[in-house]
């Protein structure tokens, strides 16, 4: 078995620059995943990681359910091909195979079975007497691939290994490479940029986007149900277009204006309406996309002007005008030579191929989401869902911030991750199957809640009976709830977030409260309290971090508070942090507490860059109650 498991993965480099964010991914034995993004997205850092040449930030990494994070690259039975083929030029192919071997002590008769067996693999059998500058550039990413598949490692890492390639060459290595994952039956995980290779190679893509994971699942799936507009645009070629919109309701008929025109609407078959996530986008500004192949010209009523046209044999692409719109507006059809440059045309919308974007975040709105965001309130141990009222479980509370209680804020949950199945440490929730939208790989099964607008969705396997109109029970496992605050900020951390509590002595001197808390002294107005000890207890969002002057001047984002009493400072040892949106919750020792305090700040700061420092204490980031 060679599972591969990253919990929460940060890199974080010097000068708080975040390569890799809370990178959560379970990849399972024998599995082909590809890791595909922009340059700069992470995807190497996160490989190099799990091969142990970049050391984690925070997070933990497992390969076989072992933790890996301290265990030496050599020790991690990985291998990794790199984009540069890092042959030696003075020996042969065959002792370019066999050279890791021999540094590890393989006896010699070993050694030539294993070199002659992978070599027999990637048909190099009769190259193996010549030397590297005598191979062609396949040819030595064949050596290169060979030289790891000698090791039999329980993990294959590969780093953008076809980049050098010309591009026929890069098709046929591209099925080389696949054909020789269903021979090994091992584990892959390959980087790349370009999404021809990850769409063709893939069992599982992970898309990624600013060292975040923005969707990871099969290629149809990302294709035919992209949870954003990056992943939207990202895959397929030519890429989806976008056209600014607005919703609005023609009876009981939902309709879309395209790019501010009265003459440019568009109607959505009901199935499509009723995927909408939530109606308050009707009489709003949305972004509508659609795939170049499902626009069809000279067949409708939106009028365009073709700019230019593209006959590739079997297809033609269409780049075209629209009335407000600056971009190209692109089609493809099978070939058609009637079709001319120059020329008015009206198109057509398959809108049953239409997607919907919210214009500020970007998220799918309308099909299946990427989580299903459903309004709750969670007030003493309990989540009040529309008309369900849910015990919250004491583990899974405790991972909670202060802003997720007696506010409403919303649970989320991945349709991938509710099941119909009983699963221990889950939420059982009360829901109504209404409809279900067939897919290639799964149906989308469209549930309500009673007492919550809209509908919400969850993936069933195409072969499972749905039962329409029916209550059913569906559990949310609690690791794979997501709690978000109303403006996204989410609030829930991957550490136990402790209750900031401590003891401190209250003593009222001269018209001044003097609060003794861990070693340090706080003094305050006077506020009629008797002296003596109290709890206190500080609030996550009210301690303000104090920065050295060459961290301020290396950063115009950050800033000192102006402090009412200089002297109201803690001296805080950092632990850990979490990110969490646009925010970040740290974790620090302060002096003789028993627990770690936390505190959110933007995400802007880091305690990688200050192991020691100060927090200031105004008044209000802190209550001091009884103790009985």
């Amino acid at each position: 078995m060679a599972d591969v498991t990253l919990r929460h993965v940060y890199k974080v480099y010097e000068g708080s620059v975040r390569a890799v964010n809370d990178f959560d991914l379970n990849i399972r034995d024998k599995e082909f995943v590809v890791f595909v993004g922009p340059s700069g997205c992470g995807k190497s850092t996160t490989l190099r990681m799990i091969a142990g040449l970049e050391d984690i930030t925070a997070g933990q990494l497992y390969i076989d359910g072992e933790l890996m994070n301290e265990v030496e690259p050599k020790n991690r039975d990985i291998a990794m091909v790199f984009q540069s083929y890092a042959l030696y030029p003075h020996m042969t192919v065959y002792e370019n195979m066999a050279f890791g071997l021999k540094l590890r002590h393989t006896p010699k008769d070993e050694i030539d079975k294993r070199v002659k067996a992978a070599a027999e693999i990637l048909e190099i059998s009769e190259l193996l007497s010549r030397k590297p500058k005598a191979l062609s550039g396949g040819q030595r990413q064949r050596v290169a691939l060979g030289r790891t598949i000698v090791r039999h490692p329980k993990v294959f890492l590969l780093d953008e290994p076809l980049s050098n390639l010309d591009a026929k060459l890069r098709v046929s290595m591209r099925s080389e490479i696949t054909k020789l994952h269903e021979k090994l039956e091992t584990t892959f995980i390959y980087v790349t940029h370009d999404q021809t290779e990850a769409m063709t190679m893939g069992n599982r893509i992970v898309v990624m986007k600013d060292g975040f994971i923005q969707q990871a699942d099969t290629p149809i799936t990302l294709f035919e149900d992209p949870c954003n507009l990056f992943v939207a645009t990202f895959l397929g070629s030519p890429q989806m277009n976008i056209v600014d919109a607005e919703l609005f309701m023609d009876g009981k008929t939902l309709k879309a204006k395209l790019n501010d025109r009265d003459d440019m609407i568009v109607s959505f078959p009901d199935i499509k309406a009723k995927q909408l996530a939530n109606k308050k986008y009707i009489g709003e500004k949305v972004l509508l996309g659609i795939r170049p192949e499902h626009v069809h010209p000279n067949a409708g009523n939106l009028k365009a002007f073709i700019d230019v046209v593209e006959h590739l044999g079997d297809e033609s692409i269409l780049y075209c005008k629209m009335e407000n719109r600056k971009e190209q507006f692109i089609i493809k059809i099978p070939f058609n030579s009637k079709i001319h440059a120059n020329e008015e045309t009206k198109l057509d919308f398959d809108m049953n191929h239409v997607y919907l974007f919210d214009a500020m975040t970007h998220k799918a709105i309308m099909g299946i989401p990427s989580e299903d965001e459903i309004p709750v309130v969670i007030k003493d141990g309990v989540i009040s869902m529309g008309q369900q009222e849910l015990s919250l479980d004491e583990e899974y509370a405790s991972h909670l911030l202060d802003a997720s209680f007696n506010n409403e804020v919303y649970l989320a949950i991945k349709p991938d991750y509710i099941s119909e199945e009983e699963t221990p440490n889950a939420l059982t929730v009360m829901a109504k199957f209404e409809f279900v939208e067939q897919k290639t790989d799964y149906q989308a099964v469209y549930f309500s809640l009673k007492g919550v607008e809209g509908y919400f969705a969850m993936k069933v396997k195409n072969d499972e009976e749905v039962k329409l109109g029916k209550e059913v029970a569906l559990y949310f496992p609690y690791q794979r709830i997501n709690i978000y605050d109303k403006d996204h900020n989410k609030t829930n951390s991957r550490e136990v977030v402790y209750p900031n509590k401590g003891i401190a002595s209250v003593n009222t001197v001269k018209g001044q409260m003097k609060v003794k808390v861990s070693g340090f002294t706080l003094t305050y107005p006077e506020e009629g309290l008797e002296n003596g000890e109290y709890e206190i207890v500080f609030k996550q969002d009210k301690l303000l971090p104090l920065f050295p002057n060459k961290m301020l001047k290396k950063n115009d984002k950050l800033e000192n508070p102006v402090m009412d009493i200089p002297s109201n400072k803690i001296k805080v040892s950092a632990y850990d942090e979490d990110v969490l949106g646009n925010k970040l919750l740290a974790y620090v020792q302060v002096g003789n507490f028993e627990k770690y305090c936390s505190f959110v700040i933007g995400n802007n700061f880091s305690v990688y860059k200050m192991p020691k420092f100060e927090l200031y204490v105004p008044r209000e980031a802190f209550e001091l109650k009884s103790i009985k």
